[in-house]
């Protein structure tokens, strides 16, 4: 068998068995497995080993001290806090519970990351929803209303999303680069989504809530992910340690920036964050960072790793190539085309397959384009940035953060299918892209 076939048929067979999961297996081991067969048909090599081991690396040490980040808030109750705050704001309403939702699920995406915004959000939003006692249509407005705009958010911000952090390393974006050239089609792209999802939705909100949503104690919320419920007196929300966690966070974005900008490693600044929250924890008595450290992503970071594996194996046996010597004729003479085409690339590999490929794939196809320009190459870019953060949203299958959400809301006992999640995505999700796409466009046309 060629090169080339045994590459994209090892690729698609990986790529199918991190969706299907037989048996309920990590999306890790099919990656692994991928990853080993590429290095026993000769694809990839040590050398494949050591490059890829240093962009997941890199990005490996900013999302699992986020992680760490977000568990320490989980633990010391601020999203609980969080919750009954946002039942408060409410006042009573369920049309502006649904923004608050949304805004609060933006927030938590770009000061901590996605995954971690589906995984401690969604229960939180499901409790909410079941103490209210909702039908199922307006139950589904809240939760998939909180899992698209986290995940669309990941894109501004890239230190928000495992993928983004790789494709910077491998297309050589600085992380101001990153913000600069994204965040007015995002922005774009973000405000559509969530104007379309309420004229969605707005006809199952409730207009009254219970009264019964600002009684709630500590104890009644959902404990954090692999731990015990805690008593309300045992870590109250509003004590000083979630306020000094919260400014912990903050400083370490602002932090992560003004690292990019001086050359500093953008990583050391979430991992000295991580280490003050659970340094200042365990001194204080409030919480067990040996109980902690299990509860982290880790088997994501070994996800990349095959998975990228598997990429540089069709990179190796010339099909990114190929892809590039298609697109660098036009990337670097024609606004559109640089904003438009990586993207629609990006996008159908991202919402067949998966975000990750998709975007890991659109940025080596990019790294191996020569001569289009800086410009040109930051504007196609931030169209696979676009693309695979917002346009993999069309499919359950998209992204992790997706599939994690659907997971979750069945574990809660909240029963929606993928046609439920595509009949409202269908509607959102292209105009959202095409948005921010058209944005990226006005960009294109001012830089080029």
């Amino acid at each position: 068998m060629e090169g080339w076939l045994l590459a994209l048929t090892a690729f698609l067979v990986t790529s199918t068995l991190i969706l299907w999961r037989p048996g309920g297996i990590h999306e890790a081991i099919p990656a692994l497995t991928g990853a080993s067969i590429m290095y026993l048909a000769g694809l990839v090599g040590w050398h494949d080993v050591h490059t890829v081991g240093g962009i997941v690396a890199n990005a490996a040490l900013t999302i699992i001290s986020t992680a760490f980040m977000a568990l320490v808030l989980d633990a010391v109750g601020f999203f609980r806090w969080v919750a009954l705050r946002l039942a408060e704001r409410a006042n009573g309403s369920g049309h502006r519970l649904f923004h608050l939702v949304l805004a609060s699920s933006i927030c938590l995406t770009w000061f901590l990351n996605n995954d971690g915004s589906i995984l401690i959000g969604t229960p939180i939003i499901a409790a909410l929803v079941s103490r209210m006692r909702l039908s199922r249509n307006a139950s589904f407005a809240y939760l998939l209303g909180g899992c698209l705009m986290a995940s669309a958010s990941s894109s501004p911000v890239g230190v928000s999303n495992m993928a983004n952090l790789e494709a910077m390393q491998i297309v050589g974006v600085s992380l101001t680069e990153h913000f600069s050239y994204v965040i007015l089609p995002a922005v774009l792209g973000l405000v559509t989504c969530w104007g379309l999802l309420y004229a969605t939705f707005s006809r199952n909100l409730p207009e009254r809530l219970s009264d019964e949503v600002g009684s709630w104690d500590g104890a009644q919320y959902p404990p954090p992910p692999g731990g015990e419920a805690q008593e309300p007196e045992a870590s109250p929300p509003g004590t000083k340690f979630m306020w000094f966690a919260i400014g912990v966070v903050v400083v370490v974005r602002a932090g992560v920036f003004l690292a990019s900008l001086v050359g500093l490693p953008v990583p050391i600044v979430p991992a000295l964050g991580a280490l003050t929250l659970l340094v200042a924890g365990w001194k204080r008595k409030i919480l067990n960072p040996w109980s902690i450290v299990p509860q982290a992503p880790w088997l994501l970071i070994l996800f990349a790793f095959g998975m990228d594996l598997v990429v540089f194996g069709l990179r190796n046996a010339g099909i990114t190539g190929y892809l590039a010597s298609w697109f660098a004729p036009v990337l670097g003479t024609d606004p559109l085309v640089a904003s438009v085409l990586p993207a629609t690339l990006t996008a159908t590999i991202s919402c067949l397959l998966n975000n990750h490929p998709g975007m890991i794939i659109g940025s080596i196809t990019l790294a191996e384009i020569a001569d289009i320009g800086r410009q040109a190459l930051l504007v196609a870019y931030t169209g696979v940035i676009l693309a695979a953060d917002l346009g993999a949203l069309l499919t359950p299958v998209g992204t992790l953060a997706s599939l994690l959400w659907l997971h979750t809301v069945r574990q809660r006992g909240f029963n929606y299918y993928w046609v439920d999640y595509i009949k409202v995505t269908l509607s959102v999700i292209p105009l959202s892209l095409l948005v921010a796409l058209l944005g990226l466009y006005l960009i294109a046309i001012i830089v080029m």
